[in-house]
């Protein structure tokens, strides 16, 4: 029954990732997906369709999960070795990732370091934009955009150490921050005939629970302890009655 209990336990702490890992946060100022549109955008220069759908498949958890409308254009446009097209709806991807790190971040405000991860990553999401949008709209909205992150970060406070260096936060200028970003960027990066181009929201939920916080897995660790707890009363029961 030890040995059981153990191995459950064992099964339970591989299965419950620490808040950090629900993020999938490495580097927390970059995004990989965002980062691979580099490589994806070479190989579509390059006519190299294969390779830039094998580039593209790598994120096929994030692209179905999130992004899916995005995803459905961008093998369309493989598939008719349309590069422009292709290139075009990974980047609506990226907008919307932008969008859908700085909706958790407003939800996370109160937590300094998950909202300044969650920002963290909008931005380097934005960095491999920049150079569209600074050739789209030039350089001044380029670098305006720029600013808004460092408000919004500049908003989050700081909660010090030990109260050493403590900063004030201000939600109403982290809201007009990222309502800067999202109404400069949004429009810019949409796909043919898209309506859906406002921020995320609670229907990108699952059962209430928002994958970019780190409830959803409180969530499916409770239900685990609750299992356990379930195997371990009927494992004694069995015992007993074989006595």
């Amino acid at each position: 029954m030890k040995r059981l209990l153990s191995l459950s336990l064992a099964f339970l702490i591989l299965l419950t990732p620490l808040p950090a890992f629900a993020y999938s946060y490495g580097d927390p100022g970059k995004e990989a997906f965002a980062e691979a549109y580099k490589k994806f955008a070479e190989q579509i220069d390059a006519k190299q369709y294969d390779l830039a759908e094998e580039t593209f498949s790598a994120y096929d958890k994030e692209f179905s999960m999130y992004f899916p409308e995005a995803k459905e254009a961008i093998e369309d446009g493989i598939e008719r070795q349309d590069g422009e097209a292709a290139k075009q709806a990974y980047r609506v991807a990226l907008r919307q990732n932008i969008e859908r790190r700085l909706h958790f971040a407003d939800e996370q405000f109160e937590d300094f370091g998950q909202a300044k991860l969650l920002l963290a990553k909008a931005r380097g999401t934005y960095d491999v934009l920049a150079p569209y949008v600074k050739q789209q709209e030039g350089a001044d909205v380029s670098e305006k955009l720029y600013t808004s992150f460092d408000d919004a970060l500049t908003a989050l406070g700081n909660p010090g150490l030990f109260g050493v260096g403590k900063k004030p936060s201000d939600k109403q200028a982290f809201d007009a921050a990222i309502k800067e970003i999202e109404t400069t960027v949004t429009p810019i990066f949409v796909l043919p005939g898209e309506e859906k181009t406002g921020v995320f929201t609670e229907e990108d939920s699952f059962l209430g629970q928002t994958f970019g916080t780190d409830a959803i897995w409180k969530l499916v660790a409770l239900v685990l302890v609750v299992v356990l707890i379930a195997l371990v009363v009927i494992g004694q029961l069995k015992k007993r009655r074989n006595q």
